[in-house]
Protein backbone atom coordinates (compact mmCIF):
# COMPACT_ATOMS: atom_id res chain seq x y z
CA UNK A 1 0.00 0.00 0.00
CA UNK A 2 2.97 2.71 1.04
CA UNK A 3 4.76 1.60 -2.20
CA UNK A 4 1.29 2.40 -4.36
CA UNK A 5 0.95 5.82 -2.80
CA UNK A 6 4.35 6.61 -3.45
CA UNK A 7 3.61 5.95 -7.52
CA UNK A 8 0.39 7.85 -7.28
CA UNK A 9 2.12 10.83 -6.11
CA UNK A 10 4.64 10.58 -8.36
CA UNK A 11 2.41 9.69 -11.25
CA UNK A 12 0.34 12.98 -9.55
CA UNK A 13 3.61 15.57 -10.12
CA UNK A 14 4.51 14.12 -13.83
CA UNK A 15 0.62 14.51 -14.53
CA UNK A 16 0.27 18.36 -13.09
CA UNK A 17 4.23 19.08 -14.87
CA UNK A 18 2.72 17.94 -17.81
CA UNK A 19 -0.43 20.02 -17.77
CA UNK A 20 1.66 22.98 -16.75
CA UNK A 21 3.80 22.59 -19.90
CA UNK A 22 0.46 22.50 -21.88
CA UNK A 23 -0.79 25.84 -20.38
CA UNK A 24 1.86 28.17 -20.94
CA UNK A 25 -0.13 31.49 -21.71
CA UNK A 26 -0.83 30.95 -17.79
CA UNK A 27 2.84 31.59 -17.11
CA UNK A 28 3.13 35.24 -17.26
CA UNK A 29 0.56 36.57 -14.95
CA UNK A 30 1.45 34.30 -12.29
CA UNK A 31 5.11 35.24 -13.02
CA UNK A 32 4.28 38.70 -12.98
CA UNK A 33 1.95 38.83 -9.92
CA UNK A 34 4.50 36.82 -7.56
CA UNK A 35 7.10 38.86 -8.98
CA UNK A 36 4.78 41.66 -7.32
CA UNK A 37 3.56 40.32 -4.63
CA UNK A 38 7.33 40.07 -3.55
CA UNK A 39 8.00 43.80 -3.80
CA UNK A 40 4.73 44.41 -2.71
CA UNK A 41 4.92 42.69 0.76
CA UNK A 42 7.45 44.95 2.61
CA UNK A 43 4.80 47.62 1.91
CA UNK A 44 1.92 45.24 3.05
CA UNK A 45 3.84 43.97 6.14
CA UNK A 46 4.44 48.16 7.12
CA UNK A 47 1.12 48.90 6.71
CA UNK A 48 -0.55 45.82 9.11
CA UNK A 49 1.90 46.74 11.54
CA UNK A 50 0.37 50.55 11.27
CA UNK A 51 -2.14 51.39 13.92
CA UNK A 52 -5.40 54.06 13.22
CA UNK A 53 -5.54 56.78 15.39
CA UNK A 54 -7.71 57.48 17.36
CA UNK A 55 -9.38 53.73 17.65
CA UNK A 56 -5.70 52.18 18.03
CA UNK A 57 -6.78 49.31 15.55
CA UNK A 58 -4.58 47.58 13.10
CA UNK A 59 -5.02 47.66 9.47
CA UNK A 60 -6.15 44.17 8.26
CA UNK A 61 -3.88 42.65 5.92
CA UNK A 62 -6.66 42.52 3.17
CA UNK A 63 -7.00 45.96 3.58
CA UNK A 64 -2.76 46.97 3.37
CA UNK A 65 -2.74 44.67 0.53
CA UNK A 66 -5.67 46.50 -1.19
CA UNK A 67 -3.98 49.69 -0.57
CA UNK A 68 -0.51 48.62 -1.84
CA UNK A 69 -1.73 47.50 -5.06
CA UNK A 70 -4.10 50.91 -5.20
CA UNK A 71 -0.25 52.63 -4.91
CA UNK A 72 1.01 50.62 -7.12
CA UNK A 73 -1.38 51.17 -9.34
CA UNK A 74 -0.63 55.09 -8.99
CA UNK A 75 3.25 54.19 -9.30
CA UNK A 76 2.74 52.50 -12.64
CA UNK A 77 0.14 54.98 -13.67
CA UNK A 78 3.00 57.95 -13.34
CA UNK A 79 5.49 56.07 -15.24
CA UNK A 80 3.19 55.24 -17.93
CA UNK A 81 1.93 58.69 -18.33
CA UNK A 82 5.88 60.39 -17.67
CA UNK A 83 8.01 57.70 -19.64
CA UNK A 84 6.21 54.73 -21.84
CA UNK A 85 4.19 57.28 -23.84
CA UNK A 86 7.39 59.03 -25.10
CA UNK A 87 9.19 55.68 -25.13
CA UNK A 88 6.34 54.34 -27.98
CA UNK A 89 6.92 57.86 -29.80
CA UNK A 90 11.07 56.56 -29.58
CA UNK A 91 10.28 52.64 -30.57
CA UNK A 92 7.81 53.58 -33.87
CA UNK A 93 10.83 56.02 -34.96
CA UNK A 94 12.92 52.91 -34.72
CA UNK A 95 10.89 50.71 -36.03
CA UNK A 96 10.47 52.86 -39.00
CA UNK A 97 14.12 53.11 -39.28
CA UNK A 98 14.71 49.40 -39.27
CA UNK A 99 15.01 49.04 -43.13
CA UNK A 100 17.91 51.74 -43.14
CA UNK A 101 19.61 49.83 -40.16
CA UNK A 102 19.41 46.82 -42.03
CA UNK A 103 20.99 48.62 -45.07
CA UNK A 104 23.62 50.66 -43.24
CA UNK A 105 24.27 47.33 -41.72
CA UNK A 106 24.69 45.27 -45.04
CA UNK A 107 26.70 47.95 -46.23
CA UNK A 108 29.22 47.40 -43.25
CA UNK A 109 29.19 43.99 -43.37
CA UNK A 110 30.26 44.68 -47.17
CA UNK A 111 33.13 47.16 -46.22
CA UNK A 112 34.38 44.57 -43.67
CA UNK A 113 34.50 41.40 -46.23
CA UNK A 114 36.33 43.59 -49.17
CA UNK A 115 39.07 44.62 -46.26
CA UNK A 116 39.42 41.18 -45.04
CA UNK A 117 39.63 39.68 -48.81
CA UNK A 118 42.95 41.95 -49.36
CA UNK A 119 44.47 40.74 -46.31
CA UNK A 120 46.42 37.06 -46.74
CA UNK A 121 44.25 35.14 -43.84
CA UNK A 122 44.19 31.31 -43.60
CA UNK A 123 41.58 29.73 -45.28
CA UNK A 124 39.77 28.41 -42.29
CA UNK A 125 39.70 31.89 -40.76
CA UNK A 126 38.53 33.79 -44.37
CA UNK A 127 35.91 30.88 -44.68
CA UNK A 128 34.27 31.78 -41.39
CA UNK A 129 34.89 35.84 -41.90
CA UNK A 130 32.79 35.32 -45.35
CA UNK A 131 30.25 32.77 -43.38
CA UNK A 132 29.81 35.57 -41.02
CA UNK A 133 29.27 38.24 -42.90
CA UNK A 134 26.70 36.59 -45.10
CA UNK A 135 24.67 35.83 -42.26
CA UNK A 136 24.62 39.29 -40.59
CA UNK A 137 22.14 40.79 -42.75
CA UNK A 138 19.66 37.79 -42.36
CA UNK A 139 20.29 37.88 -38.55
CA UNK A 140 19.87 41.90 -38.00
CA UNK A 141 16.45 40.78 -40.12
CA UNK A 142 15.23 38.25 -37.98
CA UNK A 143 16.04 40.64 -35.13
CA UNK A 144 13.76 43.15 -36.53
CA UNK A 145 11.12 40.68 -37.15
CA UNK A 146 11.30 39.50 -33.25
CA UNK A 147 10.87 42.84 -32.26
CA UNK A 148 7.70 43.20 -34.56
CA UNK A 149 6.45 40.10 -33.04
CA UNK A 150 6.93 40.36 -29.49
CA UNK A 151 5.68 44.07 -29.80
CA UNK A 152 2.68 42.00 -31.68
CA UNK A 153 2.58 39.48 -29.13
CA UNK A 154 2.18 41.92 -25.92
CA UNK A 155 -0.70 43.56 -27.23
CA UNK A 156 -2.28 40.50 -27.29
CA UNK A 157 -1.45 39.85 -23.57
CA UNK A 158 -2.65 42.86 -22.52
CA UNK A 159 -6.47 41.15 -21.45
CA UNK A 160 -4.25 38.06 -19.75
CA UNK A 161 -2.07 40.90 -17.61
CA UNK A 162 -5.60 42.34 -16.29
CA UNK A 163 -5.99 39.03 -13.88
CA UNK A 164 -2.39 40.05 -12.65
CA UNK A 165 -3.71 42.67 -9.67
CA UNK A 166 -6.28 39.84 -8.65
CA UNK A 167 -3.48 37.36 -8.48
CA UNK A 168 -1.56 39.72 -6.52
CA UNK A 169 -4.35 40.75 -3.97
CA UNK A 170 -4.77 37.07 -3.17
CA UNK A 171 -1.32 36.23 -2.74
CA UNK A 172 -0.30 38.88 -0.51
CA UNK A 173 -3.31 38.40 1.65
CA UNK A 174 -3.44 34.82 1.68
CA UNK A 175 0.38 33.66 1.99
CA UNK A 176 0.77 31.84 5.28
CA UNK A 177 -2.76 29.85 3.74
CA UNK A 178 -1.44 28.88 0.61
CA UNK A 179 2.04 27.99 2.25
CA UNK A 180 -0.08 25.73 5.07
CA UNK A 181 -1.77 23.91 2.08
CA UNK A 182 1.37 22.83 0.29
CA UNK A 183 2.79 21.84 3.48
CA UNK A 184 -0.93 19.80 4.64
CA UNK A 185 0.16 17.56 1.42
CA UNK A 186 3.58 16.43 3.14
CA UNK A 187 3.71 13.91 6.01
CA UNK A 188 3.14 15.30 9.21
CA UNK A 189 6.79 14.36 10.41
CA UNK A 190 8.06 16.65 7.18
CA UNK A 191 5.94 19.46 7.86
CA UNK A 192 8.71 21.18 10.08
CA UNK A 193 11.45 20.97 7.49
CA UNK A 194 8.61 21.82 4.77
CA UNK A 195 8.24 25.32 6.35
CA UNK A 196 11.93 25.89 6.84
CA UNK A 197 12.09 24.82 2.76
CA UNK A 198 9.33 27.27 2.09
CA UNK A 199 10.67 30.11 4.42
CA UNK A 200 13.91 29.95 3.03
CA UNK A 201 13.01 29.74 -0.39
CA UNK A 202 10.62 32.98 0.19
CA UNK A 203 13.72 34.77 1.88
CA UNK A 204 15.99 34.10 -1.00
CA UNK A 205 13.73 34.81 -3.92
CA UNK A 206 12.05 37.98 -2.37
CA UNK A 207 15.60 39.56 -1.93
CA UNK A 208 16.31 38.36 -5.30
CA UNK A 209 13.53 39.58 -6.71
CA UNK A 210 13.81 42.85 -4.76
CA UNK A 211 17.35 43.39 -5.64
CA UNK A 212 17.40 42.42 -9.74
CA UNK A 213 14.66 44.97 -9.62
CA UNK A 214 16.75 47.77 -7.90
CA UNK A 215 19.90 46.72 -10.50
CA UNK A 216 17.62 46.98 -13.35
CA UNK A 217 16.23 50.22 -12.73
CA UNK A 218 19.53 51.83 -11.85
CA UNK A 219 21.33 50.42 -14.89
CA UNK A 220 18.26 51.44 -17.15
CA UNK A 221 18.27 54.84 -15.63
CA UNK A 222 22.14 55.50 -16.03
CA UNK A 223 22.27 54.27 -19.61
CA UNK A 224 19.48 56.50 -20.97
CA UNK A 225 21.08 59.33 -18.99
CA UNK A 226 24.57 58.08 -20.95
CA UNK A 227 23.02 57.39 -24.31
CA UNK A 228 20.90 60.76 -24.28
CA UNK A 229 23.93 63.05 -23.13
CA UNK A 230 25.96 61.55 -25.79
CA UNK A 231 23.46 62.08 -28.44
CA UNK A 232 23.24 58.14 -29.53
CA UNK A 233 20.02 57.55 -30.98
CA UNK A 234 17.15 56.08 -29.18
CA UNK A 235 18.55 56.04 -25.63
CA UNK A 236 14.96 55.61 -24.26
CA UNK A 237 14.91 52.13 -26.23
CA UNK A 238 18.44 51.62 -25.11
CA UNK A 239 17.65 52.26 -21.53
CA UNK A 240 14.97 49.76 -21.54
CA UNK A 241 16.47 47.26 -23.18
CA UNK A 242 19.45 47.65 -20.89
CA UNK A 243 16.54 47.63 -17.97
CA UNK A 244 15.27 44.42 -19.44
CA UNK A 245 18.80 42.54 -19.96
CA UNK A 246 19.95 43.68 -16.68
CA UNK A 247 17.87 40.85 -15.47
CA UNK A 248 20.29 38.14 -17.17
CA UNK A 249 23.21 37.39 -15.31
CA UNK A 250 27.12 37.92 -16.89
CA UNK A 251 26.13 38.07 -20.72
CA UNK A 252 22.80 40.70 -19.64
CA UNK A 253 25.05 43.35 -19.67
CA UNK A 254 26.65 42.51 -22.96
CA UNK A 255 23.22 41.94 -24.64
CA UNK A 256 22.55 45.24 -23.52
CA UNK A 257 25.67 47.30 -24.72
CA UNK A 258 25.89 45.65 -28.52
CA UNK A 259 23.30 47.82 -30.19
CA UNK A 260 24.28 50.82 -28.29
CA UNK A 261 27.50 50.29 -29.88
CA UNK A 262 26.04 49.66 -33.31
CA UNK A 263 24.15 52.63 -33.07
CA UNK A 264 27.00 55.09 -32.22
CA UNK A 265 29.10 53.34 -34.74
CA UNK A 266 26.49 54.40 -37.52
CA UNK A 267 27.22 58.09 -36.27
CA UNK A 268 31.17 58.02 -35.79
CA UNK A 269 33.14 55.17 -34.74
CA UNK A 270 34.97 58.05 -32.09
CA UNK A 271 31.27 57.68 -30.99
CA UNK A 272 31.25 54.16 -30.46
CA UNK A 273 34.39 54.14 -28.78
CA UNK A 274 32.99 56.31 -26.16
CA UNK A 275 30.22 54.49 -25.66
CA UNK A 276 32.17 51.18 -25.17
CA UNK A 277 34.04 53.43 -22.42
CA UNK A 278 30.72 54.82 -20.73
CA UNK A 279 29.46 50.25 -20.67
CA UNK A 280 32.71 49.44 -18.85
CA UNK A 281 32.60 52.23 -16.69
CA UNK A 282 29.01 51.34 -15.77
CA UNK A 283 29.76 47.45 -15.41
CA UNK A 284 32.77 48.33 -13.18
CA UNK A 285 30.45 50.02 -11.12
CA UNK A 286 28.07 47.67 -11.51
CA UNK A 287 30.04 44.87 -10.24
CA UNK A 288 31.82 46.68 -7.29
CA UNK A 289 29.40 48.92 -5.77
CA UNK A 290 25.91 48.24 -6.77
CA UNK A 291 25.98 44.39 -6.79
CA UNK A 292 27.26 44.37 -2.91
CA UNK A 293 25.12 46.87 -1.51
CA UNK A 294 22.24 45.79 -3.56
CA UNK A 295 22.01 41.66 -3.91
CA UNK A 296 24.57 40.80 -1.09
CA UNK A 297 24.92 37.06 -1.05
CA UNK A 298 21.38 36.37 -1.81
CA UNK A 299 21.58 33.84 -4.57
CA UNK A 300 25.70 32.52 -3.58
CA UNK A 301 25.69 30.22 -6.85
CA UNK A 302 29.17 29.66 -8.56
CA UNK A 303 29.58 31.54 -11.76
CA UNK A 304 30.06 28.18 -13.53
CA UNK A 305 26.61 27.35 -12.24
CA UNK A 306 25.27 30.23 -13.43
CA UNK A 307 26.52 29.82 -17.18
CA UNK A 308 25.57 26.72 -16.95
CA UNK A 309 22.12 27.61 -15.91
CA UNK A 310 21.75 30.42 -17.88
CA UNK A 311 22.32 27.74 -21.25
CA UNK A 312 19.95 25.26 -20.20
CA UNK A 313 17.12 27.87 -19.40
CA UNK A 314 17.88 29.28 -22.92
CA UNK A 315 17.91 26.26 -24.78
CA UNK A 316 14.47 25.61 -23.19
CA UNK A 317 12.29 28.71 -22.90
CA UNK A 318 14.64 31.31 -25.01
CA UNK A 319 15.28 34.91 -23.25
CA UNK A 320 12.36 33.93 -20.68
CA UNK A 321 14.39 30.79 -19.43
CA UNK A 322 17.13 33.06 -19.22
CA UNK A 323 15.97 35.13 -16.95
CA UNK A 324 14.44 32.63 -14.90
CA UNK A 325 17.50 30.20 -15.02
CA UNK A 326 19.32 31.94 -12.17
CA UNK A 327 16.42 32.26 -9.44
CA UNK A 328 15.11 28.83 -10.26
CA UNK A 329 18.46 27.41 -9.58
CA UNK A 330 18.67 28.80 -6.35
CA UNK A 331 15.51 27.87 -5.35
CA UNK A 332 17.01 24.22 -6.37
CA UNK A 333 19.64 24.36 -4.32
CA UNK A 334 17.87 25.22 -0.83
CA UNK A 335 15.34 22.39 -2.09
CA UNK A 336 18.62 20.24 -2.67
CA UNK A 337 20.54 21.34 0.64
CA UNK A 338 17.38 20.23 2.99
CA UNK A 339 16.35 16.91 1.44
CA UNK A 340 19.13 15.66 -0.54
CA UNK A 341 21.70 16.52 2.18
CA UNK A 342 19.17 16.62 5.33
CA UNK A 343 20.31 14.58 7.65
Amino acid sequence: MAKFIIWLRVAIVIGGLYLLSQMTSVYLPIILAVVAAFILNPLVNMLTSVRLWPFNLNISRGMASFLAIIAAGVVFLLVVTLIFAPFIREFNLFVGSLPELVQKMQDFAGVVELKTSSVDLPANLRNLIDQSMAGVAAYIAAVAKTVLNVTLGLATKIVELVVVPVLTFYFLRDWRELRDFILAALPHSSRANGKKIVEEMSLVISGYIRGQVTLSVIIGGLVFSGMYFLNVNYPLVLGLLATITETIPIIGPIIGAAPAVFFAYLISPALAVKVIVFYVIIHQMENHILVPNVMGHTIDLHPVTVIISLLVGGELLGIAGMILAVPVVALLKVFLRHIWFHD
